[in-house]
């Protein structure tokens, strides 16, 4: 209880800090009293209390009730609208938040710069670059301050809307740059896995004097982990440790993930163990480091392992494990784990939960039980579940359920280019040529363009980047010698081109094409550059095709060396003649 009957009565300069007491608190009990209380005395028509009362209910998660406040109001002020705006980017309402921004403008009511950095954040995760194209001609029309957190949000959206020339001139052009400036540019740039930039931001933040953070480190760790990057993720671990941000529970979960993705699970296992309040982003990144590893026993072992440390799953742990015993085979207890799901958790199943259920069945064979499982969803099937369907109809070489599935994720996603190359290789398999020709002709007629495999490597503190049939590289011609090199070496190891992976009819068209993939392009740069007894480790943005997986077996084994491939899905460790996937994958 707020108050008693002796207590002096609050006024419109108290409910202001009451509520906003209520809010830090997340009081909800105190704050449908204190909401009560502001009924009774009729203060609800002060705008300042009002604005407080929409400002509390966003904080408790209540965005409803908070619009229900607003509209209310008898006068709104630029101050109210904000709260507004704020509350629902705060609850991940950003269509909500931008659509209000657009009612603002429309009340007439004046904006200023803290109605650019309430909305901003919005367009930025929306990714909607030409609302945030308006927003900056808006500010410029108005001549709206440019204040430095303005001129952050503005970075940030850029950036994240891919306009990344843009957000640098604003950053270049800042009278001074505080650290949070230079953590935003350096997370902008790490998060499009402009790595070399990266680094040479880094490097000039600190020469112009600002020291780097915490945050600093967790923006550069997801880079190195996306590009497979061992050595500059061990790096800032070191500068970490010299700081004294390691002790940091985000940055100790940034440097577990990035060791787990760069196929380090020793070392991710050490930070893990070492962390003494693990909280669930902790927990999902060791579990979705053990599925990319295939080590699903172990993802598993670690889900029961967090129920009985007291942390409760949430829907992206089961997406986790659920992956990881799909990639290691392990069905019947892949299909236990999804129904303990709603039986032990409470937890609704949603669609990219079926999706890896029909990616677990379609990869063991049991299409049947994945058709039934998508006609019995309780939700729309989205274009991820007839993807997963699809792909299985490529391993098993389905040809009339793969029209099915490709039929009806294409009419969720139109322009999908992954789901007509399925199809087409589906064909290819089947030796209907004219089907899969007719295909690529409507994916071109279409402007619908496959993305370029494209594969990195990093040697010398510099990371390599080459994609299909790459001749540009300034070691070419020492790059291509190897090649052939190695075609012929493991050729006579066995070899044999496996041309179902490209849909060309001739067969000396089909081996040339194979042997210009990326990943052996870039495998050949890591025997020529990566020292003998240091793995070499390479990172593709695509799956892995089966006929590169079958000869970097035969590399490990013929140069007895330890081959790390991290594609779109999963690890492929290459030792002896053997991959870790165990051709399940």
């Amino acid at each position: 209880m707020l108050w008693s009957h002796s207590s002096p009565q609050p006024d419109k300069f108290t409910f202001p800090f009451v509520l906003k007491a209520c809010a830090a608190l997340d009081a909800s009990e105190e704050a449908r009293e204190a909401h009560g209380r502001v009924l009774r005395t009729g203060l609800h028509s002060d705008v300042y209390v009002s604005t407080a009362l929409v400002d509390l209910y966003m904080k408790l998660g209540e965005p409803d009730n908070a619009h229900q406040v607003f509209v209310r109001m008898a006068a709104k002020n630029s101050i109210a609208w904000n709260a507004m705006i704020a509350g629902y980017a705060y609850n991940g309402l950003d269509m909500e938040a931008v659509s209000c921004f657009k009612a603002m403008i429309e009340s007439g009511v004046e904006l200023n710069s803290s109605t650019m950095v309430c909305v901003l954040p919005a367009i930025a995760r929306l990714g909607a670059l030409d609302e945030g194209r308006l927003v900056h001609k808006l500010m410029e029309d108005k001549q709206i301050e440019m204040t430095e957190p303005v001129r952050n949000s503005l970075i940030d959206m850029y950036g994240k809307c891919g306009e990344l020339g843009t957000a640098l001139i604003l950053f270049e052009d800042m009278p001074e740059k505080s650290v949070v400036s230079w953590n935003i540019i350096i997370s902008t740039y790490a998060h499009k896995g402009e790595i070399s930039r990266v680094m040479e931001l880094f490097d000039c933040m600190r020469v112009s004097g600002i020291e780097a953070t915490a945050v600093t480190a967790a923006s550069i760790l997801p880079a190195c982990a996306d590009l497979v990057d061992l050595k500059l993720g061990m790096a800032i671990h070191g500068y970490c440790t010299k700081k004294g941000f390691d002790g940091d529970i985000v940055v100790r979960t940034a440097l577990l993930d990035m060791y787990a993705k760069c196929g380090s699970m020793e070392d991710a296992k050490w930070i893990f163990d070492e962390i003494p309040e693990r909280n669930i982003i902790t927990w999902n990144a060791m579990i979705c480091g053990y599925g990319l590893q295939g080590q699903a026993e172990e993802a598993l072992e670690l889900l029961s392992h967090m129920h009985a440390c007291g942390t409760e799953p949430n829907q992206s742990t089961f997406v986790s494990a659920l992956s990881a015993c799909s990639h290691g085979g392990l069905v019947e207890e892949g299909l236990r784990c999804f129904d303990s799901m709603s039986r032990n958790f409470n937890l609704t199943p949603e669609a990219k939960h079926y999706a890896c259920i029909v990616d677990l069945l379609g990869r063991a064979g049991r299409l049947t039980e994945a058709c039934n499982l998508i006609r019995s969803m309780p939700v729309e099937p989205d274009d991820a579940v007839w993807g997963s369907l699809l792909g299985a109809c490529r391993i098993h070489r389905q040809v009339e359920l793969g029209e099915i599935a490709a039929k009806k994720a294409l009419e969720l996603k139109p322009e999908e280019a992954g789901y007509y190359v399925l199809l087409a290789n589906i064909y290819a398999d089947a030796d209907r040529w004219a089907e899969a020709q007719k295909l690529r002709e409507m994916m071109r007629n279409k402007n619908i363009r496959k993305e370029a495999g494209s594969s990195f490597i990093e040697e010398g503190g510099t990371l390599h980047s080459f994609v299909v049939g790459d001749c540009r590289h300034p070691c070419w011609e020492e790059i291509h010698r190897k090649m052939v090199e190695v075609e012929e070496r493991v050729r006579v190891a066995g070899y044999v081109p496996d041309t179902g992976f490209v849909l060309q009819e001739d067969r000396v068209e089909k081996d040339g094409r194979l042997s210009i993939h990326s990943e052996r392009i870039a495998l050949a740069f890591g025997l020529l550059k990566v020292g003998d007894g240091v793995p070499i480790r390479i990172a593709k943005n695509l799956r892995v095709c089966g006929d590169c997986h079958a000869l970097f077996k035969l590399v490990s084994r013929v140069y007895r060396r330890e081959i790390i491939v991290r594609d779109k899905n999963r690890f492929h460790r290459f030792r002896d003649g053997s991959c870790s996937c165990k051709d399940y994958w």
